[in-house]
């Protein structure tokens, strides 16, 4: 449907599973539309992602300046308890450095909740920031200058939970309705010819494969014929369809003689 979608609007070329430029994200269908008339300027390029549930949509959702925060405090907070902890707990201490305060203690043996608790938001902030956001990233990075979102009903709830730029479209009965449209981002001239690059090399990915398949179908068929031949002995009969030039050199040779 996503596809369809896009050249609906005009794209030249579409493909599934593209990796972006200036990222190692990948998206679900990428696009390129032309620009009209001789143009030195490459076209538009479109970045498409496609969410099923909420879960997926939510783990690479959210502002990637609003989870650094959050992350930064988790660790402040996180090293106002280790100063708390380590003059209260001191057995705690590892005796791997010669200075108290650039010790590292272990207060795992004492189950301390709140730090277990905080070093659990701690390390999910940190996964996010690194590896989740990737809306955000996508539209920061420019790595294509409209970006949407292709989603089942009920996984966005609200247009405040769209990220910055993006379009959204919801699959209604087997139709794409336009929920919100993507603003222009700013792209480089690199970026938009490296998109439509990967977009080709996506799209005669099939074509590819189909040629070595057919190419291995026609080896296989010429080895079978060659062993199906070898298994017949010559016959010394120049009129054996197998006797081929041997019976005729054979032939040859006695008349000679």
């Amino acid at each position: 449907m996503a596809c369809a979608w896009l050249r609906q609007q005009a794209c030249d070329a579409v493909a599934c599973e593209v990796r972006l430029p200036l990222s190692n994200f990948r998206v679900d269908v990428a696009g390129y539309r032309a620009m009209k008339g001789m143009s030195a300027e490459p076209g538009a390029t479109f970045a498409v992602e496609c969410k099923q549930s909420r879960a997926d949509f939510l783990r690479d959702a959210g502002k990637e300046s609003m989870i650094i925060d959050k992350r930064d405090g988790s660790f402040r907070r996180m090293e106002r308890l280790r100063g708390l902890l380590s003059t209260h707990l001191p057995q705690c201490r590892l005796q791997q450095s010669l200075f108290a305060e650039y010790d590292t203690y272990d207060f795992s043996s004492w189950r301390h909740a709140t730090w277990f608790k905080l070093n659990a938001e701690y390390l999910r902030l940190a996964r996010k920031a690194s590896l989740g956001v990737k809306f955000d990233k996508i539209a920061r990075f420019g790595s294509a200058r409209f970006c949407y979102l292709v989603v089942s009903q009920n996984v966005v709830r609200s247009e405040s939970e769209l990220p910055l730029g993006w379009g959204c479209l919801e699959a209604r009965r087997g139709n794409l309705a336009l929920l919100n449209n993507a603003l222009p981002l700013a792209t480089s001239v690199s970026a938009r010819l490296k998109l439509l690059e990967r977009i080709a090399r996506a799209m005669s990915r099939p074509k590819l494969e189909e040629n070595e398949m057919s190419g291995n179908r026609a080896q296989s068929n010429d080895a079978a014929v060659i062993s199906e031949v070898n298994q017949f002995s010559l016959s010394d009969d120049s009129d054996h369809p197998l006797a081929g030039e041997n019976a005729g050199n054979k032939c040859g040779e006695e008349s000679s003689q």
